[in-house]
């Protein structure tokens, strides 16, 4: 059976993409597409484990998400430092950008 669920028909000959699919290509072929934003799919796509990584953040509770966000994008830390505490919550702190640490965020609550 290929890919999108129909079966190839024994003819070898591809079938066209279809959905969303599609219309990436289009958008690609067309010239639609920012290149800035193609390089920076392509950047992102040369990651190791990446697409782990976007599962796994996919994968948590909508609010820990959110909290996770909201840590990263509010404090656009030059580094972040993480830790365990006793009782199994990710602590995690940022250096602002004068390299200061700020105050541990508490992730899992």
């Amino acid at each position: 059976m290929a890919r999108n669920g129909k079966s190839g028909g024994g003819t070898g000959a591809r079938s066209e993409p279809s959905g969303h699919t599609f219309e990436v290509i289009k958008s690609l072929v067309t010239g639609e597409a920012e290149a800035s934003r193609l390089l920076e799919m392509y950047y992102w796509t040369r990651e190791p484990e990446i697409f782990e990584l976007i599962r796994a953040y996919l994968d948590l509770p909508e609010r820990a998400q959110r909290q996770l966000s909201d840590f990263l994008l509010k404090n656009r830390p030059q580094s972040v430092a993480a830790a365990i505490d006793e009782q199994g919550r990710l602590l995690l702190s940022a250096d602002d950008k004068q390299g200061k640490q700020q105050n541990r965020r508490n992730a899992g609550s």
